[in-house]
C-alpha cells in the first residue's frame, strides 16, 4: 500500500525544519525513523567544542561542567533537578572506525540495557554527518535515558541524556532534539 500523502502544511514545516537545521551548521536533521531536529523555540542553543571534536544543541541555562577525566568530557545539569543531565564522554579506539564494529544495532542496545539493569525501549541508527550513530532509549527502575554512540577519528563518543521516570515526559522531547543535533565533528 502506498503511503498517504502529507498535508501541504506538514511538508512545508518539514522542509523549513530541515533548512533551519542545515543553516545551523550541518546539524543532522533526521533519524531513520523520520524524527527531525527542532530548536524548541530557544530551549536549546548551539555548542561546539573544537578541541574535543563534537557539536550539539545544549539546554539553555543549565550548569555546565568541563571534564571529569574518565567520567565525562562535558556535562550539563538542570539547575532545579540535578538528576537531569546531558553528558558527553569520549574514549580512544584503535581499531574500530564505525560503531557497527560493536555489533548489530539491537544487539548493542541489549548489551547496554543489561549493563545498566534497564529495559531497551527503542533503538535507531542515523548518519551523523558521515558517521554512523546508534541511539537507544533505555528505561530503568528510577530513570529514563537516551544514549547515543558513534565512532569518528579514533574516538568512541557517548552522549547520555537522563531524567527520572517521573519527569521523563517533560524532558523527552528536548532530549530527543539534543540527540538529533549531535555531530562528532567540532569544526
Amino acid at each position: 500500500p502506498a503511503a498517504a500523502p502529507q498535508p501541504r502544511r506538514q511538508l512545508i514545516q518539514t522542509a523549513a525544519a530541515a533548512a533551519a537545521a542545515a543553516a545551523a551548521g550541518g546539524v543532522a536533521p533526521a533519524l531513520a525513523g523520520g524524527d527531525t531536529f527542532n530548536r524548541m523555540s530557544g530551549v536549546l542553543e548551539p555548542f561546539t567544542d573544537v578541541q574535543k571534536g563534537f557539536k550539539l544543541y545544549k539546554p539553555v541555562a543549565w550548569n555546565q561542567f568541563e571534564a571529569d577525566p574518565g567520567v565525562y568530557d562535558m556535562k550539563w545539569v538542570d539547575l532545579i533537578e540535578p538528576f537531569e543531565t546531558v553528558q558527553v564522554s569520549t574514549s580512544p579506539v584503535s581499531t574500530a572506525t564505525s560503531i557497527s564494529s560493536l555489533g548489530e544495532l539491537d544487539e548493542v542496545g541489549a548489551k547496554f540495557a543489561k549493563s545498566r539493569d534497564a529495559q531497551l525501549v527503542s533503538s535507531k541508527s542515523r548518519d551523523a554527518d558521515g558517521s554512523l550513530a546508534y541511539t537507544f532509549e533505555l528505561k530503568g527502575d528510577a530513570y529514563h535515558e537516551y544514549l547515543l554512540l558513534t565512532i569518528n577519528r579514533g574516538k568512541l563518543y557517548r552522549l547520555s541524556t537522563v531524567a527520572s521516570n517521573k519527569r521523563w515526559s517533560k524532558r523527552e522531547e528536548m532530549y530527543k532534539n539534543v540527540v538529533l543535533s549531535f555531530v562528532p565533528k567540532g569544526f
